[in-house]
């Protein structure tokens, strides 16, 4: 069982790498390809871990056994958790039957704002920021330094997976869609296996605010800078042209 002292042995990666000072588009291909291999599938088990909640509260992932349990991973600089936690805020309050948790990783494009994680305290205060200012009423795990829990599900940016009563995972994604969670707890609901396609797409949906602004917000001109660098160019046109004027003047700070 995964728990917050966990070591896992990824050759040649440590808690520091794992906490990367740096957001770099060009390691997203590896990553695909890691959570693509190395996460649970459908139809496997969904490996058991051990954490605490941001009150100190420790929860099992075998203790919920019987009931459904969405899990997602994010972080207070994912701008994709973000766009997408007022829609899982609502389906939280839709599905009661089943269990909403979140696990708290790395930055995802740490900053001068909020920097990369060097100690569980740093991570819990972080989590902390992200509860009040998403205004998130399903529970935070916060998984260990060096992203035990995490890695054991294949890494990847924002995933989700749907687990079912018997703890076996029925749906998968390396990004976060809410509407194929909820169309994975109506398939349960009605007794059915979901037949949810694996996703791999980050933007399905139109982002909730401008393209760049909560990197700029939440990482400061590091991250947004970081990432304007690192993306291919369409990518780097569309920030120059952002509807957020904090972002166009950042960039015009650099490019």
């Amino acid at each position: 069982m995964i728990t917050e002292q966990t070591q896992v042995a990824h050759p040649g990666e440590s808690a520091d790498t794992y906490n990367y000072q740096s957001f770099d588009y060009s390691s997203d291909a590896a990553e695909l390809e890691r959570w693509l291999r190395d996460g649970p599938a459908v139809g496997g088990p969904a490996p058991n871990f051990e954490l605490a909640d941001l009150e100190g509260n420790r929860l099992r992932l075998s203790d919920l056994r019987g009931r459904p349990v969405v899990l997602e991973f994010g972080s207070y600089t994912c701008p994709i958790f973000s766009d997408r936690a007022p829609a899982m805020e609502r389906l939280a309050r839709e599905y009661p039957e089943a269990t909403f948790l979140i696990i708290y990783v790395r930055e995802a494009h740490p900053g001068e704002i909020q920097s990369a994680h060097r100690t569980i305290a740093e991570k819990r205060s972080a989590a902390h920021k992200l509860v009040l200012e998403e205004a998130l009423s399903r529970r935070v795990l916060v998984d260990s330094i060096d992203g035990a829990t995490h890695r054991a599900y294949g890494g990847a940016w924002n995933p989700v997976y749907v687990i079912g009563a018997d703890g076996r995972v029925v749906m998968r994604q390396a990004w976060n869609h809410p509407a194929d969670v909820a169309d994975a707890l109506q398939a349960l609901q009605s007794g059915a296996d979901p037949e949810i396609p694996e996703s791999t797409d980050m933007l399905r949906e139109p982002g909730v605010r401008p393209m760049g602004q909560r990197l700029v917000e939440r990482g400061g001109l590091k991250a947004i800078r970081d990432f304007y660098e690192t993306v291919p160019a369409a990518l780097q046109d569309a920030l120059r042209n952002s509807a957020s004027t904090e972002v166009r003047a950042a960039i015009a700070l650099f490019a």
